[in-house]
């Protein structure tokens, strides 16, 4: 949006600011930020397009919002109390659904290379020429939608559905995103298996990409319900709009993301296995060389027991020269034995 925009409730002094957000995009005029104050619905034109972003579900803020868009109470409750289960509800003149969005909830342990997140509930209200969207936690990639545009733009033009469909690719994108950083360290850990020792306090970090890849997996799967209900032929709200073609290419696209995040957990397996290998290579290593010391302690033991025999014979009067005698054939054979064990790769 422009430089000039202004938050809503600025215009008018003595009016608390609300974490509401009007934007009106107009095709043939200025994408702008508005007041909600005195504005009409029904003075929207075919090449306007107001979008409605809400970050709270205060009752005191959705109350005005509902008689503004004659919403049914459902809608209302709905946006109070979002459920567990993702919905997608037609209410004739508008539809309503809702979707989980992905939230930064800053960094976690292994490093601080692993960014955490928060699944928030996000819901759409989608009406003739007008979009309406409810959360109660910062959404990235809403703002980021916003911030594309540097100038004028031909949104206004677009159908509410289209503009929603756009917005829901920046949805998934937001998964992607989140995969991509997964992978990334998955690729760290796999480097640092390869190139030292592997040690059990990578394992931790394995078995967190691990639980965050399935989460991942269980939020986009309980999106199955949006992405196929929305490019439904039964669905006449888009079905009958310009955007009919761009939820068939996002049912691809949510189907996409699926299977990354499959390819992820897969990923993980593999930095698992990887995990183990080394694991097993480093206790292999650990048993050899355990081995070639209990062998050469007993070729001390052997040459210590001989020269223990309680025999009288003339080495016995050697005195200091016999034990420094001794002392030098175990160097010996501990450097010869080491040197061929060294050449046979035993140790």
């Amino acid at each position: 949006m422009r430089d000039n925009q202004h938050s809503v409730g600025e215009e008018h002094k003595g009016t608390r600011s609300a974490p509401v957000h009007a934007y009106l995009y107009d095709a043939d005029g200025h994408d702008r930020e508005v007041a909600l104050d005195g504005l009409c619905i029904r003075d929207l034109g075919w090449r306007n397009l107001l979008w409605v972003d809400v970050g709270t579900r205060d009752r005191q803020v959705l109350e005005p919002l509902v008689g503004l868009f004659d919403l049914k109470r459902d809608s209302l409750r709905e946006l109070l109390r979002p459920q567990d289960d993702l919905y997608l509800d037609n209410y004739g003149e508008y539809f309503q659904f809702d979707v989980m969005a992905l939230s930064p909830a800053g960094e976690s342990g292994h490093e601080a290379l692993l960014p955490r997140h928060r699944a928030v509930h996000l819901e759409f209200l989608v009406g003739p020429r007008w979009i309406m969207t409810v959360h109660d936690a910062d959404l990235p990639f809403l703002r980021a939608f916003r911030e594309q545009d540097k100038g004028e733009t031909l949104i206004g033009a677009l159908s509410p559905p289209a503009l929603v469909a756009s917005l829901l690719d920046w949805h998934l994108t937001a998964y992607f995103d989140a995969l991509a950083a997964l992978e990334a360290f998955l690729d760290r850990l796999d480097e640092t298996m390869l190139t030292r020792a592997a040690k059990r306090s990578l394992l931790p970090g394995v078995v967190e990409v691990r639980r965050r890849v399935s989460r991942l997996r269980r939020l986009l799967a309980s999106h199955r319900l949006v992405f196929y209900g929305l490019s439904r032929p039964d669905f006449a709200h888009v079905v009958e709009s310009d955007a009919s073609s761009h939820y068939r290419s996002l049912e691809r696209r949510f189907e996409r993301a699926v299977d990354a995040v499959d390819h992820a957990r897969d990923l993980v397996n593999g930095s698992f296995d990887l995990l183990t290998t080394r694991t097993a290579e480093a206790t292999n290593d650990l048993v050899r060389r355990l081995t070639f010391v209990t062998l050469l302690l007993g070729v001390f033991s052997a040459i210590a027991g001989i020269f223990g025999m309680n025999f009288e014979i003339p080495y016995w009067h050697w005195g200091a020269e016999g034990f420094w005698g001794v002392i030098s054939a175990l160097v010996a054979v501990s450097i010869g034995v080491t040197v061929i064990a060294r050449r046979r790769n035993w140790i």
